[in-house]
């Protein structure tokens, strides 16, 4: 199934309405930018190599400029947190993945870590209902191998581990993770059925 405009705009609607969030823009750039250092410092503290050598500024640029890049405020308008979705899975993942056009890579999801917020933890759950709305049939990420703990978080999701690759910028091996939307989907769907009946 190829992406038509339509198709995007509907998802960036439903992403929009159910989570709350907004696209960023260019005016969101620096905020965003100082999020991911402060959660980079954080990580290092923890002893943890999660964007050690920095985030790549130049690739939130872009997706803000694509409209792939989202964001999260409270009422004050404090950013609460970022994330990107976009429909293209990036070079270094492995050539048989990216034959596939019906997929979301999830990028680029950053919590403030010093005032956590409810409405985050929210994040990933709904960007798998909003997917599975939209008839997506892989959400992709991926994160650093030296921290396990995001992994696991992951993992209580239903995203599971595919293969290992090396990060061309942060020379890093990454876990790349996968949820089968229609696999799960296809599960709830049987055991609704089996509820009614």
């Amino acid at each position: 199934m190829d992406y038509s405009i339509n198709k995007v705009v509907k998802v960036a609607d439903d992403i929009t309405n159910e989570l709350l969030a907004d696209k960023a823009t260019i005016s969101d750039f620096a905020e965003i930018c100082e999020l991911f250092k402060l959660a980079a410092e954080y990580y290092k503290n923890k002893g943890i190599k999660q964007w050690e050598k920095g985030y790549d500024l130049v690739k939130i640029h872009q997706n803000i400029s694509k409209g792939e890049i989202f964001v999260i405020r409270n009422e004050s308008r404090f950013l609460l947190g970022t994330f990107a979705i976009s429909h293209e899975l990036p070079n270094y993942y492995p050539e048989y993945l990216r034959r596939n056009n019906n997929i979301w890579l999830l990028q680029s999801l950053c919590t403030n870590l010093q005032k956590p917020s409810l409405i985050v933890r929210k994040v990933l759950p709904l960007i798998i209902k909003i997917a599975t709305k939209n008839e997506i049939e892989k959400i992709y990420l991926d994160c650093v191998m030296d921290n396990p703990i995001l992994e696991c978080y992951y993992q209580r999701y239903g995203f599971r581990r595919i293969a290992i690759t090396e990060h061309p910028r942060y020379e890093q091996n990454m876990v790349i993770m996968v949820y089968d939307v229609s696999i799960f989907s296809h599960f709830q769907h049987s055991l609704n059925q089996q509820l009614i009946h």
